[in-house]
């Protein structure tokens, strides 16, 4: 797989040498804001998601008895799914960071 490392001309001398022109409907100004607002996102939810881990590893030090073995349970589940989500997240700003590199190279171009 070809990786994109900021030569546009010659990553598409690669892909054949022949750029044919046309518009890319996509608003730059509009995109770095999304890519802005999923950065600062991902950062409050990590920060928040940190927290939680560690006031529940204080708690599950402390806690006994059936309701801490079906809370526990739960939590694990929603653990899970919410690193899942955030590591989702990371994979989807990395891709619109390349994404937004390349439309930005494309309009020098």
């Amino acid at each position: 797989m070809l990786e994109y490392k900021n030569n546009f001309k010659g990553y598409f001398k690669l892909l054949g040498g022949n750029l044919m022109t046309q518009d890319i409907d996509v608003d730059i100004d509009e995109l770095k804001e999304f890519i802005d607002t999923l950065q600062y996102f991902q950062d409050v939810m990590s920060d928040r998601f940190q927290a939680v881990e560690y006031d529940w590893n204080r708690c599950d030090e402390s806690w006994e008895g059936e309701s801490k073995k079906r809370f526990t349970s739960d939590f694990e589940e929603v653990y899970d799914r919410t690193k899942r989500t955030l590591t989702a997240g990371e994979d989807a700003l990395e891709w619109l960071k390349k994404y937004y590199q390349i439309l930005e190279d494309f309009e020098r171009f």
